[in-house]
């Protein structure tokens, strides 16, 4: 399983150690948030897209000493310092990034870090506050509560916004032009963003398509109505319509979570009014129109019986057995499930992919949880020329064949949106994130994601958002309405902005 698209589901156990280096750390952080030597250099960002750097016309001995791509120096050597978390994705896909890259720039040298445990190698080298000795490039995945709003706000990592105006190396398009939900998706800190996402996982309901085609069901429903129909055609066949691990509720949300809710809010016309409530930790929250009606729809779904039996002792392990077994036909998880369960796909399963669609016009767009992956940050007090082509390698990576790369050793999904155009490209990739890939070729979808422009700290934050998941499987199960419980989640986090004021 991979952690990185799960969020708070399953954590890493740190020793001792580690806390010490944490606390360390954050003292480091308060107090070398002004006074860091480096950091008039640092503070002085440029923005440089690829394309938008032009040579200096001033004489042709400049101009032919800098790359026409990106305007940057080719008679100055640089190495990059760079962190590379191994984890489930692998290595292959990285090196061929760094080759091709070095083979492009040749002045440009990577001293590469692989290792598992990259977050307390990076900590460590942090609580030494020897900038010379630190990464250049490194993982975000960082051992430490709160570490990343603590780098951002000291000025130690650099902000990446205007990677999202970068030219594509092979294309003539921006970044943003060409991502395919991640702009959305990538996690902000102050309304900043300090890592390019370079993957994403997607969720949804997951299904094998040979069993829907040999029973005839709607595969691609495009109203709530209609989602409803098969739900209750599925039921009536004998199987379970849907699946979820009880013991982590929160794989629910996958396909009946805050998605789901931005896309009410786009059909109720308050698009813009439900983010801001949202990304501002605003009320109300939990009892907006768009709240109370997704939760009134999963417990009337629940009073279907179209939850498993007794789903609260489910893991996600025996909630997606379920569904391989033939015993449900729809699990609501991500893409990641195909490489998790590579061991138990029997013979001729065909993963397949859809979104409960929320509305009642097929023309309505469908949202699904974008979970970005990968991202580095960019160590701030490096020099200059370093941090520039740090921010170049981080463009690299969104080369289309880096992407095929990464989409077929790690079992990730590709950020950009013209991947599917290419034939020999879809086809390497693996099959689940092929369902998704076409699923969104044939509809109108829209990514969301988890990321807030700032924090709570009060208590009854963590209060309400316990109260909301601790209810989920006695509301799927038909046993609680959500109403008094969504009110009282709403009171708590009035609590908690009352005291942030």
């Amino acid at each position: 399983m991979r952690t990185k698209a799960r969020g708070s589901r399953l954590g890493a156990i740190r020793d001792w150690r580690l806390v010490v280096i944490c606390l360390m750390l954050v003292s480091m952080l308060a107090a070398c948030a002004g006074n860091n030597s480096n950091s008039g250099a640092s503070n002085n960002k440029e923005s440089f897209p690829a394309a938008s750097i032009e040579p200096s016309a001033s004489n042709e001995s400049s101009e032919a000493n800098v790359y026409p791509e990106n305007g940057l120096p080719k008679d100055e050597k640089v190495k990059l310092k760079f962190a590379y978390w191994e984890n489930g994705s692998g290595r292959e896909w990285i090196d061929y990034a760094m080759e091709t890259f070095k083979k492009k720039f040749p002045n440009v040298e990577f001293d590469v870090t692989y290792s598992p445990t990259i977050e307390t190698i990076t900590a460590t080298k942090i609580a030494a506050n020897n900038d010379e000795d630190m990464f250049d490039i490194f993982s975000t995945s960082i051992a430490g509560e709160g570490i990343h709003v603590s780098l951002a706000e000291a000025g130690k990592i650099e902000a990446e916004d205007d990677l999202w105006d970068h030219k594509a190396y092979d294309s003539e398009k921006t970044l943003k032009e060409l991502q395919s939900g991640v702009y959305e998706g990538a996690g902000r800190i102050s309304g900043k963003m300090y890592a390019l996402p370079t993957g994403q996982s997607v969720t949804g309901l997951f299904y094998n398509k040979k069993l829907f085609e040999e029973k005839g069901w709607n595969q691609n429903p495009q109203t709530w109505n209609e989602f409803v129909a098969l739900v209750d055609t599925i039921k009536a066949a004998g199987l379970i319509p849907i699946t979820y691990p009880g013991k982590y509720p929160g794989y629910l949300g996958f396909s009946f979570g805050l998605a789901q809710q931005y896309e009410l809010a786009e059909i109720n016309g308050d698009l813009e009014k439900f983010d801001d409530l949202y990304r501002n930790y605003k009320a109300p929250f939990y009892t907006t129109p768009e709240s109370k009606l997704l939760y009134k729809r999963i417990y009337e779904l629940g009073q279907k019986k179209s939850f498993p039996n007794g789903v609260a002792a489910l893991t996600h392990t025996q909630s997606q057995m379920q569904l391989l077994q033939g015993q449900a036909a729809l699990a609501s998880t991500g893409e990641w499930v195909q490489n998790e369960m590579k061991e138990s796909i029997p013979d001729g399963f065909v993963w397949g992919f859809m979104l409960p669609p929320m509305g009642d016009n097929p023309s309505d767009a469908k949202y699904h949880m974008s979970y970005v992956q990968g991202g580095y940050y960019i160590w701030s007090a490096k020099p200059e020329l370093n941090k520039k082509w740090a921010k170049e390698f981080i463009a690299w990576m969104w080369n289309l064949d880096v992407q095929q790369r990464f989409a077929e050793k790690a079992g990730s999904l590709p950020v950009r949106n013209d991947f599917m155009n290419d034939a020999a490209l879809v086809e390497k990739l693996q099959d689940a994130p092929k369902a998704i890939m076409e699923y969104m070729k044939n509809n109108t979808v829209k990514g969301a994601s988890s990321s807030r422009n700032n924090t709570l700290t009060d208590i009854n934050v963590d209060k309400a958002n316990t109260i909301v998941t601790d209810m989920l499987n006695d509301v799927a199960s038909g046993k609680l309405d959500p109403t008094a419980k969504l009110q009282e989640a709403e009171s708590l986090l009035e609590k908690a902005i009352a005291a942030h004021k």
